[in-house]
């Protein structure tokens, strides 16, 4: 039975944001953390400590940009909007699964609903691209199903 398009987008949309609120809490806490540093007498230890909060802002300032990137993206999708052939935005039920043509973020669950977020340009996103309902593919020796496009 096909999962409802726009619940699923929506739980890809709150996980995106939950993990641009957790990045931007964290890089706010270590920004904090190494401008409260105090230079002692042991210099090397201070300087040392301020590279390691440095590199780790820039990672989570990175992390920040590319959900950001990906919520721009997915945003642009039209939940409403029904598919023949799997494309950008598409549903996709299969045997082996219940997948979201969006982002690739995985696994993810709403309501007890499991789905994979996956790219198109991913293996698998590759694969299923323009094939529709009743057709199958092949991913490294194991065939799969496709059961529904919406």
């Amino acid at each position: 039975m096909p999962h409802p398009k726009a619940q699923i987008h929506q739980a890809l949309i709150q996980f995106l944001q939950a993990r641009i609120d957790e990045a931007v809490r964290d890089y706010a806490l270590a920004k904090e953390s190494r401008d409260s540093d105090t230079k002692s007498s042991a210099g090397d230890k201070f300087e040392t400590g301020r590279e390691m909060m440095q590199r780790e802002m820039d990672k989570l300032s990175a992390s920040i940009d590319v959900f950001k990137s990906h919520l721009v993206k997915i945003k642009t999708i039209d939940t409403d909007k029904k598919f023949a052939k799997i494309g950008f935005g598409s549903i996709v039920e299969t045997d082996t699964g219940t997948y979201y043509m969006s982002v690739g973020l995985g696994k993810l669950s709403s309501d007890g609903v499991e789905f994979y977020t996956i790219s198109n340009d991913s293996p698998l996103g590759e694969l299923l691209m323009h094939k529709q309902a009743g057709e199958q593919i092949d991913l490294r020796g194991r065939i799969i199903h496709i059961k529904s496009v919406s």
